[in-house]
């Protein structure tokens, strides 16, 4: 009779949650997944490569992880805040003595058949961390230095450790993800303005901190005439290749820029710009507009949201997907410099996608258990 119960309950249990995923949200991954091995088979040359096969493999495991976070006892991801965290910047700190090195950086831990990027996991971790922390000090007013200390300490110290990595990017969308919590969770305007002088104050310190490399992007990004076959190669190749694209595009697999190689990190960094070379103004505005969806749906959800915790937790992972999705186009048409952030989903990279997937999966399951109960 209790087994019977027991399976009765698991069922219903199932189908609840069936009932209250957002399909539209899957269907829309699930579609930057196969836009992504579209453009990596058309950068391979027409050969399922190595990349393709890794890319495939990755979404998978992905997925899995996806499906779990959403049959995942709710209570998890609130306990676990604190911890993942921890986790988080412990892994942080082992890269610095055990990671490998490639291109003069160490970000990536090698495991036994896949490597990991910490950093991209510590982001999502940090404003589980700051939700909690907000949803734990709510009593506190919201002008007290006590609110607003420690935030700023748990920003500092994985960003500190990632910029010396080092990873401008990741370090700077980090910092931007906790910062947009602690506007959003109703801190003070003027502690807000204090702390943007210290920070724009700050800025002469942290150029001088900066690797030559990264001082090259930011003036070739002022100024790309400068350095045209240097640094400046990225961005002006980049944009030919959006421009030649017209409004329908070459066709697949016709791009020149993309087919003979003129564009460097064709996988990764600049895989809109083999799209729209390909696809043309048309796929990608439509590609701009799925990736407003996702970020609409997550400021959406953060309002119906059941309780401060849900609140901040997916405003800041909407947040953080969305200025992956900002930064990468800007990134390829020279609004921005060069700072090695991926497209969300499409471009190659195992860390970046398993960290966007857990994200939605996080916020699924937050509106999944707000629509159950």
């Amino acid at each position: 009779m209790n087994l019977t119960h027991f399976k009765i309950s698991n069922r219903n249990n199932f189908l609840q949650i069936m009932k209250a995923v957002n399909w539209d949200i899957i269907f829309i991954l699930v579609l930057f997944f196969l836009t992504g091995c579209t453009v990596l088979y058309s950068a391979s040359g027409g050969e399922v490569s190595l990349l393709v096969e890794k890319h495939i493999y990755k979404f998978l495991f992905s997925v899995l992880i996806f499906i779990s976070i959403c049959f995942l006892n709710y209570k998890f991801i609130n306990k676990l805040s604190f911890i993942s965290y921890l986790i988080s910047i412990f892994l942080l700190i082992f890269l610095m003595f055990f990671g490998v090195e490639s291109g003069g950086s160490k970000r990536w831990i090698s495991l036994s058949f896949f490597s990991i990027q910490p950093s991209e996991f510590a982001k999502i971790f940090l404003v589980l961390a700051l939700a909690k922390y907000y949803s734990e000090v709510s009593y506190i007013k919201n002008n007290s230095l006590i609110k607003s200390i420690f935030p700023l300490i748990f920003i500092l110290i994985p960003f500190s450790l990632i910029v010396n990595q080092p990873d401008l990017g990741t370090s700077l969308l980090l910092v931007a993800n906790g910062l947009s919590i602690i506007i959003i969770s109703g801190i003070s305007i003027w502690l807000i303005i204090i702390g943007l002088a210290i920070f724009i104050s700050l800025i002469p310190l942290t150029w001088n901190l900066l690797h030559n490399y990264q001082q090259n992007r930011i003036i070739t990004f002022l100024n790309p005439e400068t350095d045209p076959l240097g640094s400046g190669y990225h961005i002006a190749q980049s944009k030919i290749a959006i421009g030649s694209g017209g409004f329908t595009g070459k066709g697949y697999m016709q791009g020149s820029q993309s087919q003979l190689e003129f564009i460097p990190e064709i996988h990764t960094d600049f895989v809109f710009s083999i799209f729209s070379e390909e696809f043309g103004f048309l796929g990608s505005i439509i590609i701009i507009l799925l990736h407003l969806y996702l970020f609409f749906y997550g400021i959406k959800s953060s309002f119906y949201a059941n309780n401060l915790f849900d609140k901040l937790v997916i405003f800041g992972l909407t947040i953080n997907y969305f200025f992956y999705f900002l930064i990468n186009i800007s990134m390829v048409i020279g609004l921005v410099p060069v700072v090695g952030v991926p497209l969300p989903i499409i471009s190659y990279g195992g860390s970046s996608m398993l960290a966007i997937m857990m994200s939605f999966a996080i916020i699924q399951k937050i509106n999944i258990n707000r629509k159950i109960n």
